[in-house]
C-alpha cells in the first residue's frame, strides 16, 4: 500500500511520514510511506492509495475527495500532526481504513 502525505511545502510532513513508516515497521508492516508538496497531488494520486493532508491544507479536503473518490482522504488535525507521533497517525489511518 502506498500512504502519501502532502501539505504546503512537505518539509514537516516528511518528519510526519518518516514516523509514520516507523510505526508501520515496528508492527512488522511494509508500506511506502512518502511526502509531498500539495502541489505534486496530481502527479502523485493515480499512484497513491491512501492520500493524507496536514492541517495547513484543510481548504482542500472537500475537492480532494471530490476529485479523487476510488482513494481514501484523510485529513490530519493540528493536535495529530503537531504531535509528530507515528504512532497516533497510524492508529488515525487504520480507523479510517476499517
Amino acid at each position: 500500500m502506498k500512504i502519501s502525505l502532502f501539505c504546503n511545502a512537505g518539509m514537516s510532513t516528511s518528519l510526519v511520514a518518516s514516523k509514520l513508516k516507523k510505526a508501520y515497521l515496528e508492527r512488522g508492516i511494509t508500506y511506502d510511506v512518502e511526502a509531498f508538496d500539495f502541489s505534486a497531488l496530481q502527479e502523485e494520486a493515480d499512484e497513491t492509495d491512501v492520500i493524507i493532508l496536514g492541517p495547513q491544507i484543510a481548504w482542500a479536503f472537500d475537492d480532494v475527495t471530490k476529485d479523487y473518490p476510488d482513494k481514501k482522504v484523510i485529513q490530519l488535525t493540528m493536535a495529530e500532526f503537531g504531535s509528530m507521533d507515528g504512532e497516533k497517525v497510524l492508529e488515525r489511518v487504520e480507523k479510517e481504513l476499517n
